[in-house]
């Protein structure tokens, strides 16, 4: 394993618009490569620009605390620091020795800003502290992506991950302190962890656990280092399934998505699975509500409701681009405002458009969603309102 100690430029990312999925309006990337491993890891693929061996050579930016202290303070808009996902899991081992998660997580507790943490990792647990504490005073949530519940199949595909049960105790206990809990199921792996049999088990699993949510997404394999080096792999321990891999990322697209009619079949083995355990697949209303800007708020509840309604994901849905419309509106108009509160004024003018009953005056807001807006509007914290 080779540490290589680098000073960044930044740390925090801000995403066009807040993901309905993670709920991050600001993402980081603490370290460039993993230790974990995971063989479909979506990093692996040259966009990411990892130099190395992806789970050898770990860039470490070990200016990372100091630069989110300056970048948090020039923020103009509320909003949940997502940690975890992109290049790296950040717990993974470098972190023991690092702590730059921990510092990161003790900024936000200071600062006041909510996270959402996600990782394949038991070093959360030494960081349960400073969760509960960001959780009393606005809120964190733990999520673990889990997507395979048989446990050879993890020491193949996550070689350098938590075992399963670990991943499930530690989800457990994060409950027993009040955090949000979650499983993000992705990707499932075609022929292996997508099966009805197998998406039953792991939601069956999940409420067992009694997490918050379990979200759901399949592999995506880009053209390039990531989708050989997947293919060599299932080569060597599933030589089966190889023909059928073939055949569904045979039109090789530069976003790495399989054939879309495989997708909906996974989508409809979740949905019947969520259904039968009554289990929410977006992070409940109640965990963000009131914790992010009121246009943010309601073009995450659109999405989420597009879902419910058969939608497909992925910002695709008819609902999902209205919250897309609503959330780049109040975007552009952020650019032009100056000031810390500045957000509060949008607030009031997206508020002032509903009770006018002026919500066609979004550029590109389907007149045919602006009842969904306007009874998402109703359900958000009349404080903003």
């Amino acid at each position: 394993m080779r540490y290589h100690e680098v000073d960044a430029k930044s740390v925090l990312r801000r995403g066009v618009v807040v993901d309905p999925w993670f709920l991050g309006r600001f993402g980081s990337n603490l370290y460039r490569g993993c230790q974990h491993g995971c063989l479909y890891c979506d990093g692996r693929a040259e966009r990411y620009y990892v130099s190395g061996e992806f789970d050898r050579d770990i860039q470490v930016k070990r200016n990372a605390v100091e630069l989110a202290k300056d970048e948090i303070g020039r923020m103009r808009e509320p909003g949940f620091l997502f940690i975890g996902g992109g290049v790296c899991d950040a717990y993974q081992p470098a972190e023991e020795r690092y702590r730059l998660a921990r510092g990161l997580l003790e900024l936000c507790r200071d600062t006041r800003t909510p996270v959402h943490v996600l990782t394949k990792s038991t070093l959360v647990e030494r960081d349960f502290d400073v969760l509960a504490a960001i959780n009393a005073e606005t809120r964190a949530v733990l999520s673990f992506s889990i997507a395979i519940t048989d446990e050879r199949q993890r020491e193949i595909f996550e070689p350098g991950a938590a075992p399963l049960d670990e991943r499930w105790r530690l989800l457990g206990r994060a409950r027993s302190v009040g955090l949000a809990t979650g499983v993000m199921a992705m990707p499932v792996l075609p022929g292996l962890s997508d099966t009805p049999v197998a998406v039953h088990a792991l939601v069956a699993k999940a409420a067992e656990v009694g997490v918050d949510f379990v979200c759901y997404g399949g592999l995506t394999l880009r053209p390039g280092k990531q989708k050989e080096g997947f293919f060599a792999v299932l080569a060597n321990h599933y030589p089966d399934l190889v023909a059928g891999y073939d055949k569904l990322f045979s039109e090789s697209r530069a976003s790495g998505i399989p054939d879309l009619r495989y997708l909906d079949r996974v989508d409809q083995r979740f949905r019947s699975a969520l259904a039968a355990h009554a289990m929410p697949a977006r992070i409940p209303h109640a965990v963000f509500h009131g914790r992010v800007p009121l246009y943010t708020e309601v073009a995450v509840l659109l999405e989420h409701r597009g879902w419910e309604r058969g939608e497909p994901g992925g910002g695709s849905g008819r609902l999902a681009r209205a919250g897309w419309a609503i959330a780049e509106w109040a975007r552009a108009r952020l650019g032009r405002q100056r000031g810390k509160y500045a957000f509060r004024e949008i607030e009031s003018e997206l508020a002032m458009l509903v009770r006018s009953r002026q919500l066609h005056e979004i550029a590109g807001l389907d007149p045919a969603c602006i009842a969904d807006v306007e009874a998402c509007f109703a359900c958000c914290p009349p404080s903003r309102k």
